[in-house]
Parts: structure tokens; sequence; C-alpha cells
């Protein structure tokens, strides 16, 4: 006689949807560092192009790079 093998059933929506927020949260560091390393090789001509001061790229330099909200 064959038996029936019952399996609890797994809600993974919300695991999946943290592991996709946290993938997300990654790739908008990564992008965030890779603008801040590229406004550290700006010349003050280019900075002013783009508005920014030496004052203004410096502090955006020095930020952690998980501060990603805009200020």
């Amino acid at each position: 006689m064959l038996m029936k093998l019952r399996l609890p059933y797994v809600d993974l929506a919300a695991p999946l949807r943290a592991l996709r927020d946290s993938l997300r949260f990654v790739r908008e560091v990564r992008r965030t560092w890779q603008g801040r390393r590229a406004l550290a090789t700006m010349d003050a001509r280019m900075l002013a192009d783009i508005g920014f001061s030496r004052t203004d790229a410096e502090t955006e330099i020095n930020r952690k790079p998980w501060d990603i909200v805009p200020r």
C-alpha cells in the first residue's frame, strides 16, 4: 500500500521579496559608490559643469557607502 506524504505548506513569497529588496539595495549602494568615485576624479571645471563645488563634492565623497539618500 502506498502512503501519501504530506509536506507542510511553505510560503516563499516573503523571503524572496526580502532577497529581492536586499539585492536592489546592494545594486544602489554600488551605483552610488561608483558615482562618488567619479566625483573624486573630477577637476573644478568638470564639477562646475554639473553644478557642484569642490566642497559639495568632498562632502558627497566622504559619505558612508550605504548612505544613499539624496541630500
